[in-house]
């Protein structure tokens, strides 16, 4: 006998894994603007507060993919990220264009939701299963790509934040669902019930512990190529060792119990407004008291 899950599962919803990697998010562009690391020794507080920041892109990018297949409108889903992504490195081009600040070198310029946008996009296509799907190798190539330099004062001709690192996370988050999904459902067939049980009763719990197993893979996979090749493109900007902390998201994501939680459309906005409004601010703040200011 299959017995029911709580009427109100134990964990996080949707709502607050935002609220969590909002926060977590806003400490990383705290320390990265404020905090200067340009010296020989690396300030603690800055890479303490730059560790514990990075959990926010794995966090950001599960709930993307989760997105995609909640969604009710995927071409609107992906105006919201594209505008926000499009917003903030304009802004971060102005900032280079009226101040000494180079476009390598500007922390303005080649934002997340670059990534998520184009992330979105790849598992939207790849989630097509037909001759639309490779259409998948265009956003994927832009992502690795991102990763090349063209010229020590512009840097990379398309900007992203975590590049190659983060399309992979994509497709991994995606095929984990995918395959999670799959063997649930012909499990059921086997037990000859109907297809959708075992997904209905078990599917979040399970699909949350494969994407996190995917998130240590993923982990794992660009720290080997940087140990065999610590010059590699493919490596994000300081991921050895900051960034091979965001595999800690894994914690956050175990918490998430399936439900969006409380929403509302001034919410949904908000949450999209506040990357652009919080960078903005603290870049002009920045451009005056912070790091940016050391660039002038």
């Amino acid at each position: 006998m299959i017995e029911n899950e709580s009427k109100k599962p134990f964990g996080i919803s949707a709502f607050w894994l935002k609220i969590i990697a909002t926060v977590l998010m806003t400490l990383d562009h705290i320390a990265l603007l404020f905090i200067d690391a340009s010296g020989g020794v690396m300030p603690a507080s800055y890479y303490a507060l730059r560790a514990i920041g990075k959990m926010a892109f794995p966090i950001f990018a599960f709930l993307a993919v989760e997105g995609v297949y909640h969604t009710s409108s995927i071409k609107k889903y992906l105006l919201r990220i594209g505008v926000v992504a499009l917003l903030m490195d304009l802004f971060g081009y102005i900032v280079s264009f009226t101040t000494k600040i180079t476009i390598a070198s500007n922390p303005l310029i080649g934002n997340a939701f670059s990534d998520i946008f184009l992330g979105v996009l790849t598992v939207y296509l790849l989630r097509k299963k037909n001759k639309y799907s490779l259409f998948a190798a265009l956003p994927i190539t832009y992502a690795i790509l991102s990763n090349y330099v063209i010229d020590v004062n512009y840097g990379t001709l398309f900007k992203t934040d975590w590049g190659t690192f983060s399309i992979v996370l994509f497709v991994v988050f995606f095929l984990c669902r995918e395959l999670t999904d799959y063997y649930l459902k012909s499990k059921a067939i086997k037990d000859n019930l109907s297809e959708d049980t075992y997904l209905d009763l078990y599917g979040t719990k399970d699909r949350k512990i494969v994407e996190s197993v995917g998130l240590f893979f993923v982990g794992l996979l660009f720290y080997l190529i940087y140990r065999l090749d610590y010059t590699s493109t493919f490596i994000p900007n300081e991921y050895v060792p900051i960034g091979t902390y965001c595999v800690l998201a894994f914690v956050f994501i175990l918490l998430y119990n399936g439900e969006r939680g409380f929403r509302s459309k001034a919410v949904q906005y908000a949450f999209y407004a506040y990357y652009p409004v919080h960078l903005i601010i603290l870049g002009l703040i920045s451009l005056s008291f912070g790091v940016l200011s050391l660039y002038i």
